[in-house]
């Protein structure tokens, strides 16, 4: 099954070597999009060294694709990026020097796109269960569910405080709507029949599933570090509840449980991290 990753990046330094060190081995291609130097609002913000440091990375297999470009949304620049690998951009093509055949598997359509921001971090350990659940149902989405961290990867906030679980994975041709959203019409599905008091098909309906937790989920490191960096990072936010100006407040305010560092996934545990993100 070929998977390949799409992710939205912008001064994302800190997290764009752990997040490439763990899907590397397990995707076909990893395409990293950012706008450098401006936020979804056209806004210039300085940028930080995640462009360099992403075209580094070892790539011995020629799988890191680095976009840079200039959106207004972040559902159209995941669905560009989706189009333009779903498009077959080699059918046809005379070839000027590579076997026609390396050029056709290269631009080969993967089997499903994961979608990723740069702070959602998966443990290396549990992604092959979580792909290979992905094999064996075939849906045309499966969301994941994030586990949220406040200020340091030592303080995990309770699912039943932030209930996190978003669109990980899509099948080409499946595009968002809004964010990480797919399609109104699975909510008012589940509206009416939830009027109706009939059982909840919605997802199922649309082909969509969800990733047990057992299986596997992703860290989400959105509220680590400093007061600087998270205004920073509202400000550029695309969700307007982090534009308020109690939300800082409101985010502190949330109960959270202590993690040791030896229960962290392995791609947290081993990461180089600012002072005070990790025990």
């Amino acid at each position: 099954m070929r998977v390949h990753v799409i992710c939205l990046a912008l001064n994302e330094e800190v997290f764009i070597t752990p997040l490439l060190q763990t899907l590397y081995p397990f995707c076909c291609g990893i395409s990293v999009l950012t706008q450098y130097d401006r936020d979804w609002y056209g806004n210039r913000v300085t940028p930080d060294r995640m462009l360099q440091t992403a075209a580094d990375f070892p790539d011995p297999e020629g799988k890191i694709h680095l976009v840079l470009r200039r959106w207004r949304d972040q559902s159209p620049a995941l669905n560009s990026e989706m189009g333009a690998l779903s498009a077959w951009p080699a059918k046809g093509v005379q070839s000027h020097g590579c076997p026609p055949e390396e050029i056709r598997n290269f631009h080969e359509p993967p089997d499903y796109f994961w979608v990723v921001d740069a702070d959602e971090i998966y443990d290396p350990e549990t992604v092959p269960a979580i792909l290979e659940h992905l094999r064996k149902s075939r849906p045309r989405g499966m969301r994941v569910w994030g586990c949220n961290y406040l200020r340091t990867w030592n303080r995990r906030l309770p699912s039943n405080v932030v209930r996190f679980c978003q669109f990980g994975f899509l099948k080409p041709g499946v595009r968002f709507t809004h964010l990480r959203e797919v399609t109104w019409n699975e909510h008012r599905l589940r509206k009416l029949l939830g009027i109706l008091r009939l059982p909840d098909f919605a997802a199922k309906a649309f082909g969509f599933i969800t990733c047990p937790p057992e299986v596997g989920i992703f860290h989400h490191g959105c509220w680590l570090g400093s007061d600087e960096r998270l205004m920073a990072k509202a400000r550029k936010s695309p969700h307007e509840s982090a534009r308020r100006s109690s939300w800082l407040a409101e985010v502190d305010a949330l109960p959270w449980v202590s993690v040791p560092t030896a229960e962290l996934p392995r791609s947290i545990r081993e990461a180089k991290w600012p002072d005070g993100w990790i025990e």
